[in-house]
């Protein structure tokens, strides 16, 4: 299939009804309004016992502020760790006899079977001398009721209560919506910032309609609360959803950049879009359209705490509470990072103005990159066959490579680029100057700020 820019045009505005009007374009941080903010260090992404992650509760959110994190999300799957009873978790569904309830009247929270299988869901006896090893053996609430150990889950308020410290570490209520469609693509948002869940949408023919709809259901619920939405990793599980999903549901603002990977049962694309080109491609089109900018974020999606994390947020804000940070994210005032971190960044409607924090001797790159005006926007795409170990039957976009070029480049820790006539938008990355095998997303050390427009 090929699209003309006039046929691509008509296809996004067939979703027009559901497009928010698009507000002024990202104006300047300046610097003495900037100086009054702060840089804080976080991560919005992540799992634990209260789903499929491996660690337990405490011992996750102890592992994010005892190395350097500020603020966090547990945003399990399609749950919020509240207070009320239960038995099932996400992949966890045992089977409870009265003589399991009545051993349970008047208790709270999640209590969990722990397992001899040391596979994904399972609550094994690793994970709970994880956290006794930690915060003391009587710090586990255990119970053995009908032949079965079951494990007592911290609250997201009791885990505030034990770790929440005033402008140093914040913990943020939310959950990921685990959706997906027939064909088993996968489609995941994180709502952040709420404390209520809803049943996620099933048997959906397109990621775009179910993606579209989430958001909507979210928007009705959770209306009068500062929350953020977020896209998630879309190259997971095998290029599951395109750029179009996001050129045709333009209220969405933030995605997550660095969170992205091919499942390990199967194997990259060699023509697959990559998620640095995916965001490109969705700014080009809405910057051309004038509409809002796609914000990246950065998270780990983190399940197993004894691997290093993929990448995390930094966001600018006058204090550390849960509306002044989303409000900082939704403004652009963040950046992503796996490794490198920014000492300043300023746009004052033209000039792009960034300063690399550099905390370990080398040499540094900052690079600028950008669509111009008269880029091409035809969108092709391929199918890949269903082949067991390589490839699961996907429909996939390919666009031309006229977006995200290199504008320029910049060997040192200080530089600027100021937006030319032709020019749509600019965003800045920092790479050590040595790391050339490592392009796109993939390179580590390396950090990106958000795109801003004139």
């Amino acid at each position: 299939m090929q699209l003309t820019r006039r046929d691509f045009l008509r296809a996004s505005l067939a979703t027009a009804g559901t497009i928010v009007a698009a507000n002024a374009p990202f104006k300047a941080f300046a610097a003495q309004e900037s100086g009054k903010k702060r840089w804080f260090k976080g991560n919005l992404h992540m799992h634990n016992q209260w789903s499929d992650g491996n660690a337990m509760p405490e011992f996750q959110i102890d592992w994010y502020k005892s190395h350097g994190y500020n603020f966090v999300c547990p945003s399990d799957h399609n749950t919020f760790q509240a207070e009320n009873l239960r038995f099932k978790s996400f992949g966890s569904n045992p089977k409870i006899t009265p003589e399991i309830s009545k051993a349970f009247e008047g208790e709270t929270s999640l209590w969990k079977p722990m397992s001899c299988e040391a596979v994904t869901n399972k609550l094994t006896q690793e994970f709970v001398k994880e956290a006794q090893d930690r915060f003391g053996e009587d710090s586990v609430q255990m119970r053995e009721v009908g032949g079965l150990t079951f494990v007592r889950m911290k609250t997201f308020d009791e885990l505030a209560e034990q770790f929440e410290e005033s402008e140093e570490f914040l913990m943020i209520p939310g959950f990921e919506q685990t959706g997906g469609v027939v064909d088993k693509r996968a489609v995941h948002m994180n709502f952040i910032g709420v404390r209520k869940t809803f049943p996620f949408p099933k048997n959906y023919e397109d990621p775009i309609a179910l993606m579209s709809d989430t958001y909507d259901q979210g928007a009705e619920l959770y209306d009068g609360i500062n929350y953020l939405f977020t896209a998630n990793h879309p190259l997971w599980r095998f290029y599951d959803w395109n750029p179009s999903a996001l050129i045709q549901n333009a209220k969405v603002r933030v995605f997550e950049l660095s969170n992205n990977g091919i499942h390990a049962d199967f194997k990259q694309h060699p023509d697959g879009w990559k998620p640095e080109q995916f965001w490109d491609v969705v700014n080009a089109w809405r910057a051309s359209h004038d509409q809002q900018l796609l914000l990246a974020m950065g998270s780990d999606d983190r399940h197993n705490y004894a691997t290093p994390p993929k990448a995390w947020t930094r966001v600018r804000a006058e204090k550390l509470d849960q509306d002044s940070l989303i409000n900082a994210i939704m403004a652009g005032d963040m950046y992503c990072s796996n490794g490198l971190d920014f000492e300043d960044v300023n746009f004052d409607g033209k000039t792009l103005e960034v300063k690399i924090d550099v905390q370990e001797e080398g040499d540094y790159r900052i690079e600028f990159y950008g669509t111009k005006k008269d880029y091409d926007p035809t969108c092709k795409t391929f199918e890949t066959q269903e082949v067991k170990g390589v490839s699961p039957h996907r429909v996939v976009e390919t666009y031309s490579d006229q977006i995200g070029v290199l504008l320029d480049k910049i060997e040192g820790v200080e530089g600027s680029y100021t937006l030319k006539s032709d020019d749509l938008y600019v965003r800045a990355k920092i790479v050590k100057a040595e790391d050339d095998g490592n392009q796109d997303w993939r390179s580590k050390p390396a950090a990106w700020t958000q795109p801003y427009r004139s």
